[in-house]
């Protein structure tokens, strides 16, 4: 199994009962990957920077909007 598209290679290879066509490309937005991204442009690239995580919590939870 792929680790990225989790696709198994005989689903499509033909002589091992697959079909090269077996899946189509579809694309979508996720507002909070988009989020998450922006706000990685603003943690350093040095070392400052290692380790830091950056998550997505609810507004109603976050110390800044309670």
């Amino acid at each position: 199994m792929c680790p990225e598209c989790h696709t198994r290679l005989e689903e499509w290879d033909r002589e091992r009962g697959g079909d090269p066509h077996a899946y189509v490309t579809d694309t979508l937005r996720c507002p909070g990957c988009e989020l998450i991204e922006q706000e990685r442009d603003h943690v350093p690239g040095d070392r400052s920077g290692y380790g830091v995580k950056i998550q997505l919590l609810p507004r109603h939870q976050h110390h800044d909007h309670t």
